[in-house]
């Protein structure tokens, strides 16, 4: 059924469409989430929304500027958003500041933002034929490569949707309470199950079949493990002050 789909998509011509699709799609997802979000952390819109394209933007650049690099300064591309996920807090912070907004919120406030764009947007990579796994007798058809691959992208945009609903209502059932924990919480979900899926992927490995993406996921998630426990360890004290105190 899905490669019958994929059949007629090629025949019409509308790969590249749909790819371009999702990706814009992710794009007003994000915006249309950032927006609906901002009240349940009492964030101000006309302070909110340009923070987050601002901070959106110079982390698309900066992603781009990554690949470059990594390609030794020969190839500018690579539409892969995984690359500043750690990214993100360092070109918040100024920006927080600038707009006067507290940090610990937007961070808190950005946490599911960021895999919303990813969860959106990877849908469209099986149009394109990019980002695709191995070859397997069972998987769905690559226009590019003309032969079945496992679909490892829309399990990885699933991923990212699932990392977004776990994150959005456990802030949900904490009434949205800042605490600064869910950022380095995605982090750490993102990054070791993106380091995982990285070795069902068909790309250029560097050692040990892993890819320079598996290396910036699992960068991602030791930064999230250490900022969790630091995060979560202050937040501790300060319930245990905040008991104390009331106990007199």
């Amino acid at each position: 059924m899905i490669n019958q789909l994929l059949f007629w998509i090629e025949a019409h011509g509308l790969n590249k469409f749909l790819y371009d699709f999702f990706f814009v799609g992710g794009g007003v997802v994000l915006m249309a989430f950032c927006f609906l979000n901002a009240k349940n952390f009492k964030l101000p819109l006309k302070k909110v929304i340009p923070f987050v394209i601002i901070v959106y933007a110079i982390s698309v650049a900066w992603m781009f500027f990554l690949y470059w690099a990594e390609s030794g300064f020969k190839n500018f591309g690579g539409n892969n958003i995984v690359r500043i996920f750690v990214w993100v807090p360092v070109f918040a912070y100024p920006f927080a500041k600038l707009f006067k907004l507290d940090f610990k919120t937007v961070c808190d406030y950005l946490a599911p933002v960021v895999c919303v764009q990813h969860g959106v947007s990877h849908f469209g990579c099986i149009f394109a034929g990019c980002c695709h796994g191995y070859e397997w007798s069972h998987g769905v058809w690559n226009h590019v490569l003309e032969r079945y691959l496992f679909p490892i992208q829309p399990i990885e945009a699933l991923v990212a949707v699932g990392i977004v609903l776990f994150i959005w209502l456990r802030q949900k059932k904490r009434e949205f309470k800042v605490d600064g924990e869910s950022y380095p919480i995605m982090l750490i979900l993102f990054g070791y199950t993106r380091f995982l899926l990285e070795f069902a992927r068909d790309n250029e490995k560097l050692f040990l079949g892993i890819s320079s993406l598996a290396i910036h996921a699992l960068i991602m998630g030791i930064v999230g493990t250490e900022w969790y426990f630091i995060a979560h360890r202050k937040n501790q004290k300060r319930l245990a002050s905040q008991k104390q105190a009331a106990n007199g």
